[in-house]
């Protein structure tokens, strides 16, 4: 769902709008969570999850099929096949997901939820990290249709995979109030909460800022910079290194020093990440492998750090009672924006791959102007974040100090 894909559209010569509708397709179907909220309590958390998961695995066996039709259909009739079997794919996801949060919230006491959701992101990522590699070395410079129906059967094995453990993980009862009916939703309580509200504002800006980011960078490298694709694999899984990274970073800070600053502080480093890719692609800072791979290990350490400081808020904002809707209307939110975004920016940068300009010695192309975009929003970001409510969270400067005062660099100079 990330790179292979963009890289397999792609090679059927999808446009940047259509990238962005790729791109934005995961997070848009995820609005499907609003009805589906109403039958949670009803079905269980369990069984939501495992039932979603099983049926999305047949519209991945169907996309095995796709590159291999080479020759029967054109290109354009495979990318149509691509969107149907993605859409029918992510639409069960969107369901199926309005289960996860209250699910994992009741599993996992709140005094070590920062703890989990850091090593369940150092599992998560170390999978990527391991999938990526053996993507990039399997792909080659110039994959053809068989490599990629191969990928995709080996994505389709795995995930059966997953369904093994899924079912060993034990279920959680839903609050006594909604256990075994259809619930109604709360919808003058949510919009009423003023810190809720507020986390959605953070979770609205930062969607839009980072929908269609992935797609579009991949299409920058490949189309604009010529980067070969198992390069492009390569760097791209430096960012799961770097969300591995905040196995060290957060260890327990996320509980200690409360979400805000994290936030904050990714967001930040984010921001600087975006200005520099906007300079690469205005010819002012020259591009190279190892630059583009420090790039993406920095996105990736800022990505992790930043979801698991806004669930872990998100889980101990919301109330008990009627936490399905609330979680529904947090995810949608943000994944609405993120889902809606990437068609837009894909839109503005079809409409101005023709004009290009200098100023202030940089070259303002389309690309240059999206990253810039992003830059704008990502600020936007920031100032949001400040005005979050969070008992007993600590400052942007207490985090830095923490961070000083525990750095292993410190301990090897003492040494």
């Amino acid at each position: 769902m990330d790179s292979p894909i963009f890289l397999y559209a792609e090679s059927l010569g999808a446009s940047a709008t259509i990238m962005g509708l790729i791109a934005g397709m995961t997070p848009l179907m995820v609005i499907f969570q609003i009805p589906a909220a109403a039958h949670v309590g009803r079905l269980g958390y369990k069984f939501f999850i495992s039932t979603g998961w099983t049926v999305r695995l047949l519209f991945v066996l169907g996309l095995v099929f796709v590159p291999l039709m080479e020759g029967v259909l054109n290109p354009q009739s495979q990318l149509a096949l691509v969107l149907v079997f993605l859409f029918a794919f992510n639409m069960v996801r969107g369901i199926a997901s309005c289960a996860w949060f209250p699910w994992i919230r009741g599993l996992i006491p709140e005094n070590i939820r920062g703890r989990y959701l850091t090593f369940e992101s150092a599992f998560a990522n170390a999978g990527s990290l391991l999938a990526f590699l053996l993507v990039a070395l399997y792909l080659g410079e110039t994959p053809n249709n068989i490599q990629f129906a191969v990928l995709f059967s080996f994505s389709c094995l795995v995930g059966g995979g997953s369904l093994l453990f899924i079912r060993r993980v034990p279920d959680v009862l839903p609050p006594e109030e909604e256990k075994g009916k259809k619930q109604q939703a709360p919808w003058n309580d949510i919009f009423k909460n003023k810190p809720f509200r507020k986390l959605l504002w953070v979770e609205f800006f930062m969607a839009v800022s980072l929908g269609g980011l992935a797609a579009f960078t991949v299409k920058y490298l490949r189309a604009e910079a010529g980067m070969q694709v198992n390069h492009i694999m390569l760097a791209s899984a430096a960012k799961f290194v770097g969300a591995l990274g905040t196995l060290w970073f957060l260890k327990n800070r996320l509980d200690r020093l409360g979400s805000r600053p994290v936030i904050l502080f990714g967001t930040i480093v984010g921001l600087l990440c975006v200005l520099l890719f906007s300079l690469i692609a205005g010819k002012v800072v020259s591009l190279n492998f190892y630059a583009v791979a420090a790039l993406y290990f920095s996105f990736g350490f800022v990505l992790s750090a930043v979801t698991m400081s806004m669930t872990r808020l998100a889980m101990s904002t919301v109330p008990r009672l009627g936490c399905s809707y609330y979680f529904a209307v947090f995810a949608v939110v943000g994944n609405l924006a993120m889902g809606i975004s990437p068609t837009l920016w894909g839109l503005m940068i079809d409409l101005l791959s023709a004009k290009e300009d200098i100023w202030m010695g940089i070259e303002w192309n389309e690309y240059t102007i999206y990253f810039v975009g992003v830059s704008l929003v990502l600020f936007m970001t920031a100032l949001a974040t400040m005005r979050l409510e969070e008992n007993k969270a600590a400052k942007l400067n207490e985090l830095f100090i923490d961070l000083i005062r525990h750095s292993p660099l410190r301990s090897w100079i003492r040494n």
